[in-house]
């Protein structure tokens, strides 16, 4: 035992989408081939949760598992919903093929604390290969932007950060 029991979840890592823009070969939803799913997480069920979330005091939330969160198009109500409910750290992980310069400015001022740009390349060819739908370029450019305003905004306690998950495919630019 652990020796730490509580009453209530102190995190909720739920799907805000049930679909991912893109088909990455080693994606558990590619290899179990469960990415043709698609739909939202009810609002109905999350205000639900959101209600429980602050009567028990829950600090932190995620907004996604497996699937890209982005394609809902309630993703940054979402995020200012859970702020409105006192949660603390909301946070996601994107491959930032969706995220926009309305999106980004959304989330930002909506309260996300977190955010982990899942790439796994430095180049455009070997991203190609990995995150096949993706465009890097409009990636990389995506994630500027959003650094640049969060810079902006002034929000020194939203955390940003790459993923790289090492493959035979990548496995060359690791460094870089």
């Amino acid at each position: 035992s652990c020796g730490y029991l509580f009453n209530f979840p102190l995190c909720v890592e739920m799907e805000s989408s049930y679909f991912c823009n893109l088909k990455c070969p080693k994606c558990p939803r590619q290899v179990l081939n469960t990415n043709n799913e698609r739909g939202f997480f009810e609002q109905k069920l999350y205000r639900k949760l959101l209600d429980e979330a602050k009567k028990y005091r829950m600090p932190s939330i995620i907004l996604d598992h497996e699937a890209e969160p982005l394609t809902n198009p309630f993703i940054s109500d979402m995020v200012g919903e859970a702020k409105a409910s006192g949660i603390l750290d909301i946070w996601m992980h994107t491959n930032a093929n969706l995220l926009n310069d309305d999106i980004s400015r959304k989330i930002i001022k909506n309260g996300l604390t977190k955010i982990n740009f899942s790439i796994d390349a430095a180049t455009a060819q070997t991203y190609d290969k990995v995150r096949p739908g993706g465009n890097y370029k409009k990636v990389v450019g995506n994630i500027m932007f959003f650094l640049k305003l969060k810079k902006e905004l002034k929000r020194k306690d939203l955390r940003t950060r790459i993923s790289f998950v090492l493959q035979d495919e990548n496995r060359h630019e690791a460094k870089d």
